[in-house]
């Protein structure tokens, strides 16, 4: 695979009167073409304003930023940039636009100059993707709050990026909202091929990723397959956040003797249960 995302030796400030905050500090990072990275930090640990730096929401004090060839500091590039990197944010009803859902859609790909009839293929597509095509004529105050965010990722789907960031796209959701989510963004990122990047404080929304990368006070801490990062549980918890239930317990079993390997699931953990003798 070859890289989409190079992040170089990037900083970010951010000034409010005579005050100035470190966002995030020196981070250098790449990203593979097709991957699933999950930004993982507890609240203000900087991963959402890495997020925003990504499409050029903001732009780096210091570093570089190339994304799928574009520096995110070239304003000339930017619409550009921002029809590549779709973002979906924590509350969906802040991203949409229309009272019709399939109207919603089309926004994006209207006001990028395509043409209508590609539209309505465009529209046909997405909708399929995130399984909502039945809704299509419905209003968004009618759905659930999962299906409010399927339909938020579609309407960014419709302008066809090369990424897709869900920045705490399953903070607001219940368990079956998250879940349906979560299910989205992998039926895209196995199917279509798309980079997504998954944006997160929950543990368990990690464990399927390609790749965990954890941020705290706007550092790059742990990266690398969630096996290998979910083992270093002094420096998970020492960032703010808490192991899995499974990997807590085999953690718990281990220390006390128990020949049993470190799981992330409960799958993993029953199958190293009924093992034992």
């Amino acid at each position: 695979m070859d890289t989409i995302i190079t992040i170089k030796d990037v900083s970010f400030n951010y000034v409010t009167g005579e005050q100035i905050s470190r966002g995030v500090k020196n981070v250098n990072l790449e990203i593979e073409r097709g991957s699933f990275v999950v930004l993982l930090g507890h609240n203000g640990s900087g991963k959402s304003t890495l997020a925003k730096l990504l499409n050029g929401f903001l732009t780096p004090t210091e570093g570089e930023i190339i994304v799928d060839g574009i520096n995110t500091a070239d304003e000339s590039k930017i619409f550009d940039l921002r029809s590549r990197v779709g973002m979906v944010f924590q509350n969906p009803d802040n991203q949409m636009v229309a009272s019709i859902i399939e109207d919603d859609l089309a926004f994006g790909p209207e006001n990028l100059g395509v043409e209508r009839e590609e539209i309505g293929r465009r529209i046909n597509w997405a909708l399929d993707i995130v399984n909502m095509s039945e809704h299509r004529h419905r209003t968004p105050t009618k759905l659930s709050g999962g299906q409010k965010q399927r339909i938020a990722i579609a309407a960014v789907l419709a302008m066809l990026p090369n990424i897709l960031i869900l920045d705490e796209s399953t903070a607001m959701l219940d368990p079956k909202g998250r879940s349906e989510v979560l299910e989205t963004a992998h039926k895209l990122n196995k199917e279509e091929n798309m980079t997504v990047i998954l944006i997160t404080h929950y543990m368990d929304e990690a464990i399927d990723a390609d790749r965990i990368v954890v941020m705290n006070d706007g550092e790059v801490i742990l990266d690398g397959a969630p096996s290998e990062v979910y083992q270093q549980t002094d420096v998970i918890r020492r960032a703010g956040l808490e192991l899995p239930v499974a990997a807590r317990v085999s953690e718990k079993l281990i220390e006390r003797g128990y020949p049993i390997k470190f799981c992330l699931t409960d799958k993993e953990l029953a199958e190293e249960l009924c093992q034992l003798k």
